[in-house]
């Protein structure tokens, strides 16, 4: 009768042990996916800001410091050197793919959504409104930074921003 019940307190002692490192492991899983839900929030939020700020309205708005508020410093860089001078090689907007717009269509067409990796998204919208036009789509890296706040990190469907190692 002690081995019996000796060996059933041992059975019982185990399973509590594993049940909690499972509730453990569960809650940092639910943590993580918590956190990882915020950050995409985040992002969306950061992105449909600076889309309807910078391209939401008829008139050009054109702030490089607050532009500094959404873009990392390496985009600006390379925009910049790719855009200046006699070797123009970029001569559109990276941000619309395109070089005029109606800013009241993007405002009404805006759609952003996170891709599967982690920190992507897909910025969606009409330049015109026009009958047959099909979306621009832009893939975006967004990273939160060291203050908490959210930066477009490379523009991934373009050839240019995109940062791969070929075409540094």
């Amino acid at each position: 009768m002690k081995k019996m019940l000796l060996l059933f307190s041992l059975i019982l002692i185990f399973t509590s042990c594993k049940g909690d490192s499972k509730a453990t492991f569960q809650d940092k899983v639910i943590t993580d996916t918590i956190n990882s839900n915020n950050d995409t929030i985040q992002g969306i939020k950061t992105l449909k800001e600076f889309y309807l700020k910078f391209y939401g309205s008829d008139t050009i708005f054109d702030d490089e410091n607050l532009k500094r508020k959404f873009v990392s410093e390496r985009i600006i860089k390379r925009i910049d050197s790719l855009s200046d001078g006699e070797d123009l090689i970029l001569d559109y907007d990276p941000f619309i793919q395109g070089q005029d717009y109606f800013g009241h269509i993007i405002r009404k067409t805006l759609k952003i959504k996170p891709l599967k990796n982690k920190d992507e998204y897909r910025v969606s919208f009409l330049l015109f409104g026009e009958k047959d036009e099909k979306r621009t789509y832009v893939d975006l890296l967004v990273k939160k930074v060291e203050n908490g706040k959210f930066l477009i990190y490379s523009i991934l469907n373009d050839e240019y921003l995109d940062f791969n190692e070929d075409n540094l």
